[in-house]
């Protein structure tokens, strides 16, 4: 598919991929899908790790605790 070349004058959203360019062949915008969808998967990848360790680790913080004040102050 090296043959087949894509004009992408005026596909912002491609050209921001490919500076420079103004044709691009089917390859080279098949590889930059895999690169993509693989970054995809190493952010979803990511979140699920950082869910997980708020889900473990979160201790939610009272509001009295949060000003720095104590309950006794109130008596």
């Amino acid at each position: 598919m090296e043959g087949i070349l894509l004009d992408i004058r005026g596909l912002s959203f491609i050209q921001d991929r490919f500076p420079n360019k103004d044709y691009l062949s089917i390859d080279d915008l098949l590889a930059d899908y895999e690169d993509a969808f693989n970054e995809i998967e190493d952010l979803k990848e990511k979140i699920e790790d950082l869910e997980k360790d708020i889900e473990d680790n979160y201790k939610p913080i009272p509001k009295i605790e949060q000003l720095g004040i104590s309950e006794s102050d109130f008596y």
